[in-house]
C-alpha cells in the first residue's frame, strides 16, 4: 500500500460574493467588491489542497454533465487534482453555493434545495483500493447523509488497512450521534468544530466532546477550537496546540484544509502534536485568500508558516 489518499463526498461550484451591501430593489445593479468563481465540497477543498501540498491524491465524487459540472472538471484538472475515480452523473442537476460576505464581514449562504439529493450517489468502496489513508467528507452530508453508505467505505478501509479519517457538516435537523454508531468504531481520526461537536455529543466543553465521541468509538478526536486552535484527545493523548493567528479575509474551507494539513503530516511520519500544527498552519494560509483551496500554492509554502509559527 502506497501513499495514496482517496478523498470522498461531494463537489460543487462556489461563487463567493465579497462587499455585498444591502440590495435596494429600486436600484436594478449592485456593485459588490468582488465575485469570483472557485471550486467547493469537502472532499473537493481536502483533495485540492493535499495534491498542492505534494500528496499522491485521487478524488472521488459524482460530477454532472451541465455547465456547473463541466466547470468543475476543468477547475479540477487546473489544480492537477486525478479525478480518474470520480463517476458522471448525466441528467442531474450540480450543487452550487453562493457565499457571500456582507460589508460588515457577516457570511451567509445561498444554496438551492435539491442539486446535493440529485447528485447524492452510493459510493463503490472497490474505488478506495490500496489508499492508505481514506477520507469521509463528511458526514451527515450527501453521499454520507446515509450512515449505511459510510459504513460500506469504512468498513472496506479497515479491512484493508487504511486509515480513516472523517470531517463532519452537521446542524441540529441532521440527526443524533447515535445514527453513525456502527460507522464511529472505523474512524481512526475525527475533525469536527467545537459547534458541530457541542450538538452533536450535547457537551458545553470540548474536553467533555472529546470524551463523549471517543466513547463512541472513534480513535482519535481533533477538534476546531477556532481561535484558541484545536484539542487533540485520544486514549493515549490529550494537548491543545494553539493556532497561528493571522488576519482572516475568507474563512471559507479552513476546516477543509486543516484536514488536509493533519493529513500531510500524518503521512510524513510527525508526531500527533506536530500533526495539529500542520493542521493549524494550512488552515491559517486558507484564510488569508480568497476561496476554499485557493491559498495553498506548496509543500515549501507550508513549511515556511510552519518554520514562522
Amino acid at each position: 500500500m502506497d501513499d495514496l489518499v482517496v478523498c470522498t463526498g461531494m463537489a460543487m461550484l462556489d461563487v463567493p460574493i465579497r462587499g455585498m451591501p444591502p440590495l435596494d430593489p429600486a436600484r436594478e445593479m449592485t456593485r459588490a467588491e468582488r465575485i469570483g468563481l472557485n471550486l467547493g465540497g469537502d472532499a473537493v477543498n481536502e483533495a485540492v489542497v493535499l495534491t498542492k501540498l505534494g500528496v499522491r491524491t485521487k478524488l472521488y465524487t459524482a460530477l454532472s454533465d451541465d455547465n456547473a459540472g463541466k466547470a468543475i472538471a476543468l477547475l479540477l484538472d487546473d489544480a492537477g487534482v486525478d479525478r480518474s475515480l470520480c463517476e458522471r452523473r448525466p441528467g442531474t442537476v450540480s450543487s452550487i453555493s453562493i457565499p457571500i460576505v456582507l460589508e460588515n464581514a457577516e457570511r451567509i449562504f445561498v444554496a438551492g434545495k435539491k442539486e446535493n439529493l440529485a447528485l447524492s450517489f452510493m459510493p463503490d468502496a472497490d474505488k478506495i483500493a490500496g489508499a492508505r489513508i481514506v477520507t469521509l467528507a463528511s458526514l451527515y452530508s450527501p453521499p454520507y447523509l446515509d450512515p449505511e453508505a459510510a459504513l460500506v467505505v469504512a468498513r472496506r478501509a479497515r479491512a484493508q488497512g487504511s486509515i480513516v479519517c472523517a470531517d463532519i457538516t452537521y446542524h441540529k435537523d441532521k440527526g443524533t450521534l447515535a445514527d453513525f454508531a456502527e460507522v464511529w468504531p472505523y474512524v481512526d481520526y475525527f475533525f469536527p468544530n467545537d459547534y458541530e461537536a457541542g450538538l452533536l455529543t450535547g457537551e458545553d466543553e470540548p474536553e467533555a466532546m472529546a470524551d463523549a465521541l471517543l466513547a463512541a468509538g472513534i480513535g482519535h478526536v481533533v477538534i476546531k477550537i477556532g481561535k484558541r486552535g484545536c484539542l487533540f484527545r485520544s486514549g493515549k493523548e490529550s494537548f491543545t496546540v494553539p493556532a497561528h493567528l493571522v488576519e482572516p479575509v475568507d474563512t471559507t474551507g479552513a476546516g477543509d484544509n486543516f484536514c488536509a494539513g493533519f493529513i500531510c503530516g500524518l503521512l510524513e511520519g510527525r508526531d500527533h502534536r506536530a500533526c495539529c500544527r500542520h493542521a493549524n498552519a494550512t488552515a491559517s494560509i486558507c484564510i488569508r485568500h480568497d476561496g476554499a483551496s485557493t491559498g495553498i500554492a506548496s509543500r515549501a509554502q507550508l513549511q515556511e508558516v510552519l518554520d514562522n509559527y
